[in-house]
């Protein structure tokens, strides 16, 4: 059907263009080509419709208008060019494109409201109260686990919680952790003795007050108990005493305090705090602390003074819960 359409087709169209070129006035033979041409496009239009694809033919009238017009405007290149132009790319299959996502199926919701017990904060507090109430082992290894995102101080605060678990597993990976961290610290004591032990070492000053801080680590973390505590304690406060002599600082006079202190050496840590201030120590890290030298003498009255001053400076979280019940 389709190729007895496209002979007539051409016909009409071979015979059009042959009545330009006959002896008929011009007029009548220009009439006799338009009448032929507007034919051939009408066949040729009938012929384009069932090519084209299917989301074109929904609108067949609109089509047919488009190509018939299309091809009457342009003899005989109008209607080559819709078949080579328009059609021949309609019914070609598209380029494929590449996608750079990939596609995934969506996930199905979970059968039960998710446990909010499941997640751990990642603080001290939070961490001990799974440790202590937590029933699942899991759950308090997790806790325990998490503890190594946690400062040293709050870590071992959550690991020694630890050492009382009910559960084997996890009482041994506390103590295995704790044990770590001391080691760590005895090395680097060891490493700093090692360098101290050269008289001719350009920087001395600054490995004995490393190895003062290192030895006051142990002892402050809690790491080192008994006699051993007192054994850093005491080696702490006597390179600091050095220091002290040698050059006076007030981060060393505060360190030293804080190590008398810790020793119950009151008049000695007052003295050493008052060292501090006097070689230009911020008052509100020296305050609090001259507030519990006062405290432990008994002299309640410098307490509130010395906890009234830090008021004018700004004080952190825990001065301010103390300040709230002295003032």
């Amino acid at each position: 059907m389709s190729g007895w359409l496209i002979s007539l087709g051409l016909t009409l169209e071979a015979g059009g263009l042959a009545a330009l070129f006959t002896e008929l006035p011009s007029l009548l033979a220009l009439s006799a080509y338009l009448t032929a041409h507007a034919l051939a496009t009408l066949v040729f239009t009938v012929v384009c419709l069932p090519l084209l694809p299917a989301s074109y033919r929904r609108k067949l009238v609109l089509a047919g208008i488009f190509l018939f017009t299309l091809q009457f405007a342009m003899p005989v290149i109008g209607t080559i060019g819709v078949f080579t132009g328009i059609l021949l790319p309609l019914r070609l299959p598209r380029a494929e494109q590449h996608n750079p996502w990939q596609e995934t199926d969506i996930p199905e919701l979970p059968y039960r409201p998710m446990d909010m017990d499941d997640q751990l904060g990642f603080s001290d507090g939070g961490l001990r109260e799974v440790l202590r109430e937590a029933s699942s082992s899991e759950k308090r290894l997790k806790a325990l686990l998490a503890s190594r995102q946690l400062s040293d101080q709050e870590a071992v605060d959550v690991l020694k919680e630890a050492l009382k678990d009910p559960s084997d597993d996890i009482r041994l990976l506390a103590y295995s952790m704790l044990e770590q961290k001391e080691k760590q610290l005895a090395t680097r004591a060891q490493e700093l003795k090692r360098l101290l032990d050269n008289p001719d070492h350009p920087d001395r000053h600054r490995l004995t007050r490393r190895l003062a801080h290192t030895w006051w680590e142990i002892a402050y973390l809690g790491l080192a108990q008994g006699g051993l505590k007192q054994y850093y304690l005491e080696n702490a406060r006597h390179l600091l005493v050095q220091l002290t002599e040698a050059k006076s600082f007030h981060n060393d006079w505060r360190l030293l305090g804080r190590i008398e202190l810790a020793l119950g050496h009151v008049e000695a840590a007052n003295n050493a705090f008052e060292a501090s201030l006097a070689n230009g120590a911020p008052p509100e890290l020296i305050y609090p602390y001259l507030a519990e030298v006062a405290f432990l003498a008994r002299d309640f009255q410098k307490v509130r003074f010395h906890l009234a001053n830090c008021s004018r400076f700004g004080p952190s979280a825990p001065v301010k819960e103390l300040m709230e019940g002295w003032l």
